[in-house]
């Protein structure tokens, strides 16, 4: 069975139109997908981090459930006092 040239061209030129419309005009085209990716890249990154937060600051509740640590975190992190002292905050940074 012999095919002829004219019918091997219009098939030819058919899958090459197929293919370029595939790879590149299509909505769904392979650098479109390819930039889905990478947005699903740094989501599953952002995800990642904010789930590490999430365990630290679970962890930091749990440490202030501790009447003691709850105490000392005032004072460092808010500054708060009792009535009868005072707080002197020192600059570690030396200006020139």
């Amino acid at each position: 069975m012999k095919i002829s040239k004219k019918y091997i061209n219009k098939f030819s030129i058919a899958i090459a139109f197929f293919l370029l419309w595939i790879f590149f005009i299509d909505v769904n085209s392979l650098f479109f997908q390819q930039g889905l990716n990478k947005e699903i890249k740094k989501l599953e990154e952002k995800k990642s981090f904010y789930q590490k937060e999430i365990q630290k600051k679970k962890q930091e509740l749990k440490d202030l459930k501790d009447e003691k640590n709850l105490e000392k975190y005032g004072r460092e992190k808010l500054l708060l006092k009792k009535k009868d002292e005072d707080i002197y905050l020192i600059d570690s940074k030396e200006e020139k």
